[in-house]
């Protein structure tokens, strides 16, 4: 589309605002079997409001049946049907964030278009889907309800507008963006970026999630390391009973503050600036025991200072020149390789090779083309970005000898 081609704003739905379907479920999956061809797919959740990441709405839309909407919640157990429908393809925007929450209901696609991912081998400066469906299509989506609360029952007509929008549109766009993908000699590339996701793993959950709040706040004294790792332990509990997000129940930033403060009693807890509202204060006893558990805990006990959850063999690259100086001069020289690279293609360096696996391979060193290929394969480098960034790689550290 030209940029002086002007734009156009989708509100509605040009189809009206679909009905939510949940217990004709049935019916439902019925009409899109009777449609044809891969199909797009979105959800709605309630993060930062609700306690799970699960998808309270999906919508789905294919050619022939049009948009569908339709209400997981208590039909959990009747999601067989939709299982065998949604064997497809599906075309997603940002599958990573919504694919997880699917997988929870046990909703799989056979191969995904992610037109993100598109719009990033493109090289595209923006990729947000309302971003990208402006350039690409000439319409405008309305987004001011991303942050809505979609658990909340009824949903009213601006939020059921708003997610059909979602999918609305993904059909065009990825007839579009195959056709830009193909002429840039990219769709391949875009195929291997679009596997990696589908079959990607959930990343483990952090150890001690507690730990950035610990930084944040500059937290150093183990005892009060202690008392927020107990506070937040608490936190969570209450949370997940009441089904709210954590951050509703005590924000991190108070959490870490109380902790900060190492309160000697419970009147110190009731008498804090930070226990302000009716409902936190209604919790003080949650928050008293978790304190005074961490006061009764041994020195042994205390969480230490210091700690990592990486796995990763290599200390900061900030420190390399003390640790390994060889390990400093490749990442020097491999990493001003990929961005160089990346200008030359117009992509953004972490899509042509993430930092991640440059670091190892600058640590690990290689003594040939091949074995810094295999660096690359071991870390989960695609296939197309060995093939970019491999040889000029190694030839560039060679010239410097560096190998």
């Amino acid at each position: 589309m030209s940029n002086d081609t002007p734009t156009r704003p989708l509100d509605v739905p040009r189809e009206g605002i679909p009905e939510v379907v949940n217990e004709k479920i049935d019916d439902a999956v019925a009409r899109l079997a009777s449609g044809s061809g891969p199909i797009a797919v979105d959800t709605e959740r309630a993060m930062g409001i609700r306690y799970s990441n699960r998808a309270y709405l999906i919508q789905v839309r294919r050619e022939g049946t049009g948009t569908i909407l339709i209400d997981p919640i208590g039909i959990e157990d009747r999601l067989g049907g939709l299982r065998e429908v949604l064997k497809e393809e599906w075309i997603l925007h940002a599958a990573d964030q919504d694919l997880p929450c699917l997988h929870e209901l046990g909703l799989y696609p056979t191969k995904v278009f992610d037109t993100e991912l598109a719009a990033l081998m493109l090289g595209f400066e923006k990729v947000s889907l309302q971003a990208i469906t402006e350039e690409v299509t000439g319409w405008t989506l309305a987004k001011e309800h991303s942050n809505s609360d979609w658990s909340q029952r009824p949903l009213p007509p601006p939020l059921l507008a708003y997610a059909a929008l979602d999918v609305e549109l993904l059909h065009e766009l990825r007839e579009e963006l195959t056709d830009q993908l193909v002429e840039a000699g990219r769709f391949e590339w875009f195929e291997q970026e679009c596997e990696e996701v589908r079959l990607r793993k959930p990343r483990l959950p952090s150890k001690q999630p507690w730990r950035r709040a610990s930084r944040q706040a500059g937290l150093r004294d183990r005892r009060a390391l202690a008392m927020l790792r107990e506070l937040w332990g608490a936190r969570d509990n209450l949370a997940r009973k009441r089904d709210l997000a954590p951050g509703k129940v005590l924000p991190n930033k108070v959490l870490a503050e109380l902790a900060g403060r190492k309160p000697r009693s419970r009147s110190d807890v009731v008498n804090s600036s930070l226990l302000r509202s009716r409902q936190r204060r209604g919790d003080v006893d949650t928050w008293w025991e978790a304190i005074e558990i961490a006061w009764n805990l041994d020195e042994r006990a205390l969480p230490e200072r210091r700690y990592t959850e990486s796995k990763d063999p290599y200390p900061p690259v900030n420190r390399w020149e003390r640790h390994d100086r060889d390990a400093a001069a490749r990442w020097e020289s491999l990493r001003s390789t990929v961005l160089e690279l990346a200008d030359e293609l117009g992509l953004r360096q972490d899509v042509l090779m993430k930092p991640a696996v440059q670091k190892m391979a600058a640590w690990t060193g290689w003594t040939s083309e091949e074995d810094l290929a295999a660096i690359f394969l071991a870390e989960g480098a695609r296939p197309w970005q060995i093939e970019q960034v491999t040889g000029p790689i190694h030839v560039n550290a060679r010239q410097a000898g560096l190998i």
